[in-house]
């Protein structure tokens, strides 16, 4: 709508986006884990358990899609395992670690928008450390933090973040 496009050609760039360049990690503490496992258990494997005090990465590959992944099951890839570590700033790294090793020689990141809950501070840092770790990135690339919104905050803890990726092609 920005530039200028009708409603039709914003919602099928938007759909463009997330059938094609849209990625998603979540970083969550194993007691907000827990109490999706309560709620929807169907939501993981089975036998899936969590260490005690320890963080999760859920979310899809960062990397672009050819073929358009049906959206119920790209929705239920949100629960996908990516890491696990013992420190929030452990599974940060080695989220940024996963994103480097997702992205193809020819693709980078146009777009990361961090969404936190209550501590904006950990998002900026994790931003900072994506760049201080070379993850490749558009010089034109746009980077955000925001404050989650009441339902995220409700259902998770203090300090979980998420981010979205939004990969191009170069």
């Amino acid at each position: 709508a920005e530039g200028g496009k009708s409603i039709d050609e914003a919602i099928e760039a938007c759909k463009e986006i997330g059938d094609h360049c849209f990625s998603f990690s979540n970083f969550v503490t194993s007691s907000s884990v827990r109490k999706l496992m309560a709620w929807r258990p169907g939501m993981f494997p089975e036998g899936f358990t969590v260490e005690d005090n320890s963080f999760i990465a859920f979310g899809l590959p960062v990397t672009t899609r050819d073929v358009v992944m049906p959206l119920a099951e790209r929705v239920g890839k949100l629960m996908t395992v990516q890491n696990k570590a013992m420190s929030m700033v452990d599974l940060q790294h080695a989220e940024i670690a996963r994103v480097k090793d997702n992205l193809k020689p020819d693709e980078k990141l146009s777009k990361v928008i961090v969404q936190t809950i209550g501590r904006i501070d950990i998002g900026h840092k994790f931003l900072q450390k994506m760049k201080d770790a070379n993850v490749p990135m558009m010089d034109d690339v746009e980077l955000s933090v925001c404050n989650a919104g009441i339902f995220s905050v409700v259902v998770s803890a203090w300090g979980e973040m998420s981010a979205v990726y939004v990969v191009k092609k170069v």
